[in-house]
C-alpha cells in the first residue's frame, strides 16, 4: 500500500489504543449516519431509448443540414394537426385517465429585466445579486478573475454567476421590484426605470466572460437564448454557434446581417450618385463568405458562387476558403482525403467547413488555435478521435474542458490487454497525457476490486503531482462508485473515500465511512487508522448532524496525529479547526491553546490585503456578486488549498451567507485535500 510522506513517520507506542479508543467513542455516539442506506436502484420497468439522442453538433457523414422550407413546414403542421384531430375520440379516455395523475410543477415568473441560462430552481443565484452594485466596478472585477479555472468548485461559482437569471447591475440597494401587469396579455413588462443600455452592456460583459472560461455548450446556449432585441447579428456571435453546432442559427444570423448591410448599401446608394468605393470591410467579406457557405449547406450551389464571385470581385479573394468551400460542393463519394498544411490558423468558419468534409487536422495548428477552437474539437464528434485527444489534452491544462468530455475522449482511445495488465508501471515513466487515459481505462475495466483500487492510487498520486485531485476524482467517480466496501479494501478506505466526496458522491462516501466505523470498533487496527483520516473530511462534506462531533472525539483525532511531525500536525490542526468552526462546530479553548507555537503551515499564503478589504467591505454593503468575485480572486489561480485557515475561513463564511452552501463545503474539502487530509 501507497501511503504519504506525512504517514510514513513512526508510530508512538499507544497509537493502537488510541485508534481503538476512538473507534469505541464513535461507535456509541448517536447522530450516525443511517448504515443501512443503500444505492439507488434502477427501475426495471423504464424502458431504454432504442437510439442514442441527437447531437447538437453536425453528423458525421452528412456533407449538411437539411433546411425545409416554408411549404414543408407548414404541409406537416397541417398533416400533424389533422391527424391528432381525427384520433381524438380514442386519446379523449386516456387523457382523462392521465389529467389526474400528472402534476404540473409551479411556473417561474418571466421577468423581462433579468436574464440568463440557470433560473432559480435549477440552483441559480438569487435574481438580484448584481443590482447593488455599479457595472464599471464589476467590469473591473471580472478583468481580475482568472477563468477558466482548474478548481471544479471555482468553475462552479463562476458559471453560476454568469449563467443565473439576474437583473443588472443598478447601484440601489436590494429591494424587489414589482413587475408591471399588461393587460393586453396578462404577461409582464419591464418597468419604466429599466435601461435596456445597461441590460445590453452587462448582458455583453457575462458573454465576454463566457468565452474566456471556453465552455461552448454553456456559452451557445447562452447565445441562443438571448432576448430578440438584445442579440446582435455579430461576427463574433455567429463563430459561437457555428462552434457549438448551431449551423442553422448561423445561417439565420448571416441572413439577417446581409439584409441590413444590403439596406445601408441602398441608402448610400440613393444619397450618392456613384460609390467611389466599394470595398468590403473585414466584416463585410466575413458575411459574404457565411452566405457562400449557407448556400452550399442548402444544396444551392449556383447561389454560393454567385456569393464567390461577389467576394473575388471586390478584392476579397481567400484561396484556402475559395479550395475548402469548393470541395464542400463536391458529392461526398468522390472527395479525397486532404490536409491542413496550407492552414496558417484554425479561423471558425474554415475549421467549421473542415470538419464538414471530415478531414484530419495537422497537430501543430491545433496546439496555435484559439482556445474555442479548441474547445470544438473536443467536442466534435466529426473529428478523428486522435484529433479530438489532442484538443482534450491542451483544453485540460487550461481546465477549458469537462469531466464529461474528457471521459469521453478517454473511453475513445484504444489500447492492448498487455497495456492495460501494465498500466501501472506504464505510466511510472511516462508522463504524457495518454498515459493518465490508460490509467483511467484500465482501472474502469479492471474486474477485481483490490487491483481497480491499486490503480485508482497511481492515479491520485500523479494527481496530487500535478496539483489536479479534485477533477481527476470527478472523471474517475464511476469507477469510485463501482467499488464496494470490504475488509480487503480497508487500506484503500481513506483514498476511496476522498476521491468520491471530491467527485460530489456523499451519499456513498458516507458507507464507506459507517464500514469503516464498524470495523473499528470490532478492534481493526487499519480500519482505525482510515477512520481517522476520513472523519474530517466526512465530517465537513456530510450534512449537520449526520457525522457525530464532540470535544472527545476531537481530542482523540488530536491524538491520532501525534504521528506527524510537530509542523504538520499543527498545520493540519489549526485549517481542520478553523474550517470546522467556519460551518458552526465548536472547538474547545485548551484545543486552540494547544497550537500557540512557532510552527507555521508551509505552502499557503493569506488573502492579499487589498483583495481582504473589499471583500469584507462589498459583505458589509449587501453587495453578493462582488462579495464572490473577490472570493474567487483570493482563491486565485491555485485554488482554495493555496489559502491559509484564516482566508479559507472567510470565504466560508461568505459563500454560506448568500446561501452557496454546497459550494462552501467543496471548498472546504479542496482545501483540506490539497493539505494532505
Amino acid at each position: 500500500m501507497k501511503i504519504s510522506s506525512n504517514d510514513k513517520e513512526k508510530s508512538s507506542p499507544s497509537e493502537a489504543g488510541l485508534k481503538i479508543s476512538l473507534a469505541a467513542l464513535l461507535l456509541v455516539s448517536t447522530s450516525f449516519h443511517a448504515s443501512n442506506a443503500q444505492e439507488q436502484m434502477i427501475d426495471p420497468s423504464i424502458q431504454e431509448a432504442e437510439e442514442n439522442p441527437q447531437s447538437i453538433l453536425f453528423p458525421s457523414g452528412v456533407p449538411s443540414p437539411y433546411f425545409p422550407s416554408d411549404a414543408e413546414i407548414a404541409s406537416q403542421a397541417e398533416e400533424r394537426l389533422n391527424r391528432t384531430a381525427e384520433g381524438n375520440n380514442d386519446l379523449s379516455s386516456e387523457v382523462d385517465q392521465f389529467s389526474e395523475e400528472i402534476t404540473q410543477e409551479p411556473v417561474e415568473e418571466q421577468d423581462p429585466t433579468a436574464f440568463g441560462t440557470i433560473s432559480r430552481s435549477m440552483g441559480g443565484l438569487e435574481k438580484n445579486i448584481w443590482q447593488p452594485s455599479q457595472i464599471d466596478r464589476i467590469e473591473k472585477l471580472l478583468d481580475a478573475v482568472t477563468l477558466p479555472t482548474l478548481s471544479p468548485v471555482m468553475d462552479d461559482i463562476a458559471r453560476k454567476l454568469l449563467l443565473s437569471v439576474t437583473t443588472s447591475p443598478t447601484a440601489t440597494p436590494i429591494v424587489e421590484q414589482p413587475l408591471l401587469e399588461d393587460d393586453n396579455d396578462h404577461g409582464f413588462v419591464r418597468a419604466p426605470s429599466f435601461n435596456e443600455d445597461l441590460f445590453r452592456q452587462f448582458i455583453n460583459l457575462r458573454l465576454k466572460e463566457l468565452i474566456e472560461r471556453g465552455n461552448l455548450e454553456d456559452l451557445v446556449a447562452y447565445i441562443q437564448n438571448l432576448p430578440p432585441e438584445i442579440l446582435n447579428s455579430e461576427q463574433q456571435n455567429a463563430e459561437i454557434l457555428m462552434l457549438g453546432g448551431d449551423l442553422i442559427g448561423a445561417c439565420q444570423m448571416t441572413a439577417q446581417a446581409r439584409a441590413a448591410d444590403t439596406q445601408a448599401r441602398n441608402s448610400r446608394f440613393s444619397t450618392n450618385a456613384m460609390m467611389e468605393d466599394d470595398t468590403l470591410s473585414e466584416e463585410g467579406q466575413f458575411w459574404l463568405k457565411m452566405t457562400a457557405f449557407c448556400r452550399v449547406l442548402e444544396q444551392d450551389n449556383s447561389g454560393a458562387q454567385i456569393a464567390l464571385d461577389m467576394l473575388n470581385e471586390r478584392g476579397s479573394m481567400d484561396f484556402m476558403y475559395n479550395d475548402l468551400l469548393s470541395r464542400l460542393m463536391e458529392p461526398a463519394d468522390i472527395r479525397g482525403t486532404f490536409f491542413s498544411g496550407g492552414l496558417n490558423d484554425l479561423e471558425p468558419l474554415n475549421y467549421t467547413i473542415w470538419s464538414l468534409l471530415d478531414q484530419p487536422i495537422d497537430a501543430d495548428l491545433i496546439e496555435a488555435s484559439d482556445p474555442l477552437i479548441v474547445s470544438a474539437l473536443v467536442i466534435n464528434p466529426n473529428m478523428s478521435a486522435e484529433n479530438r485527444f489532442q484538443a482534450a489534452a491542451k483544453s485540460y491544462l487550461s481546465g477549458g474542458v469537462t469531466s464529461n468530455a474528457l471521459r469521453n475522449i478517454y473511453d475513445m482511445q484504444e489500447f492492448t490487454n498487455a497495456e492495460y495488465n501494465s498500466a501501472v508501471r506504464m505510466a511510472e515513466f511516462d508522463e504524457r497525457p495518454i498515459a493518465d487515459a490508460l490509467l483511467y481505462q484500465a482501472a474502469s475495466k479492471q474486474m477485481i476490486d483490490l487491483e481497480k483500487a491499486e490503480i485508482l492510487e497511481a492515479i491520485w498520486q500523479r494527481a496530487i503531482e500535478n496539483n489536479d485531485l479534485p477533477r481527476k476524482a470527478a472523471l474517475n467517480i464511476e469507477t469510485l462508485r463501482s467499488l464496494n466496501p470490504t475488509t480487503r479494501l480497508v487500506n484503500h478506505a481513506h483514498h476511496i473515500v476522498r476521491g468520491l466526496i471530491l467527485g460530489g458522491d456523499i451519499e456513498r462516501a458516507l458507507l464507506w465511512y459507517d464500514f469503516a466505523r464498524r470495523s473499528a470498533a470490532s478492534g481493526d487496527a487499519e480500519a482505525t487508522r482510515a477512520l481517522i483520516n476520513i472523519w474530517p473530511l466526512a465530517t465537513l462534506a456530510a450534512e449537520p448532524g449526520e457525522i457525530p462531533w464532540s470535544d472527545s472525539i476531537l481530542n482523540l483525532w488530536w491524538n491520532g496525529q501525534m504521528v506527524l511531525s510537530p509542523e504538520n500536525r499543527d498545520g493540519k490542526a489549526t485549517l481542520f479547526y478553523a474550517l470546522a468552526e467556519a460551518f458552526g462546530h465548536q472547538v474547545a479553548e485548551d484545543k486552540w491553546a494547544e497550537l500557540i507555537t512557532e510552527n507555521k503551515q508551509e505552502g499557503v499564503q493569506p488573502i492579499p490585503l487589498a483583495v481582504w478589504r473589499e471583500m469584507i467591505k462589498a459583505v458589509g454593503e449587501n453587495k453578493p456578486a462582488e462579495a464572490l468575485l473577490l472570493s474567487l480572486i483570493a482563491m486565485g489561480e491555485e485554488g482554495p488549498g493555496s489559502l491559509d485557515a484564516s482566508g479559507l475561513s472567510t470565504i466560508i463564511r461568505l459563500l454560506r451567507s448568500v446561501g452557496l452552501e454546497q459550494e462552501a463545503r467543496k471548498v472546504a474539502i479542496e482545501a483540506m485535500v490539497a493539505n494532505d487530509f
